[in-house]
């Protein structure tokens, strides 16, 4: 190798040092400001002595709950909270280690989120009887729950609900489609600031729009949220396999929301993979009324996994729908 390729070598690996130590203080700075302001304001409760931030709006006699997805804070249900809040009392919160809610080093099972949730809906004074609105992988952490709680619950909404079975059923190829970067990838993208470098010029989702309050949060604050998201990541299949255990809702009414907008194939390129999915998904989602006697299915024909951004005003009356129908609302 001559001197000239080796001194070549030297000043790229020179540049590139100083690059990833700008990221790094970049990464730090937007932290420290971010966390000046963060926390004025908001509202807490102490679960296992660490602070467990909420939402709480409106007024009434019964309560509606709002559970998030994985990795996903209460700034999902931001916009349909503020409508719904208009019709009975809300609440809204970051699950421990998401967002401004401190890490209580407890991992994220569905045994464990269905009892911070029951300490967080005593300790708040919240109504009963509930309207749990679940996203995603909320769908499995709140059958526990709902379990404990079935003489108190009003309905159930299912919003782009995952089912236990998806993994299961899922073929190799759609997994590996589906599959997220390598965790060092992701960790480290977060600790020299390439993470908020790289989504303050692209959307986070095809279904999250740059402008959206949403995209801000999730990029801004993904630092505090990051562990515990790997840490859901890691514990998904104990969690799908413990929820195949809660068969049946009994006669409490549940809705199943459905998203069925091609937006959400977007990043499948195969498209053999994608009718997979489609056709899957579409199973799986049928699948889950048989958890009540009293269910129906209703498709979001605007949005694919985000209901909250594309579909709110749907989402918005289904679950005016349940306040009204309700005997105690």
């Amino acid at each position: 190798m001559t001197t000239f390729v080796l001194l070549l070598l030297k000043w790229c690996f020179l540049i590139l040092a100083v690059l990833l130590l700008m990221g790094i203080l970049f990464e730090q700075y937007a932290r420290w400001k971010l966390e000046r302001t963060a926390f004025i304001g908001r509202t807490f409760i102490t679960i296992k002595g660490k602070r467990l931030h909420y939402v709480k709006k409106g007024q009434g006699n019964c309560t509606v709950v709002f559970q998030s997805g994985m990795g996903s804070s209460h700034g999902i249900w931001q916009d349909i909270q503020e409508k719904v809040a208009n019709h009975a009392v809300t609440i809204a919160y970051d699950r421990n280690g998401i967002m401004l809610s401190e890490n209580n080093g407890l991992p994220i099972t569905n045994d464990q989120a269905s009892e911070e949730l029951q300490t967080l809906l005593e300790k708040t004074y919240c109504p009963k009887p509930y309207i749990l609105v679940g996203h995603s992988m909320a769908a499995n952490y709140l059958r526990p729950f709902i379990e404990q709680n079935r003489d108190h619950i009003q309905g159930i909404i299912f919003a782009e609900a995952a089912h236990p079975q998806l993994v299961k059923k899922a073929s190799k190829e759609l997994l590996e489609a589906l599959k997220l970067p390598p965790r060092w990838l992701i960790k480290s993208a977060v600790f020299t600031g390439i993470y908020r470098l790289v989504y303050s010029f692209i959307p986070l989702s095809a279904e999250i729009p740059m402008h959206h309050h949403l995209h801000r949060l999730e990029r801004d604050f993904f630092y505090r949220t990051c562990d515990k998201v790997l840490e859901e990541l890691a514990n998904e299949r104990l969690n799908f396999d413990h929820a195949e255990q809660y068969t049946s809702f009994g006669t409490i009414p549940l809705t199943v929301i459905v998203g069925t907008a091609e937006v959400r194939y977007t990043y499948i390129k195969n498209a053999a993979i994608r009718d997979e999915f489609r056709e899957l998904l579409n199973e799986l989602q049928h699948d889950l009324l048989t958890l009540s006697a009293n269910s129906r299915l209703v498709q979001a024909k605007n949005s694919g996994h985000i209901l909250q951004i594309q579909d709110s005003a749907l989402l918005i009356a289904e679950i005016e729908r349940m306040i009204a129908t309700g005997t105690y609302c």
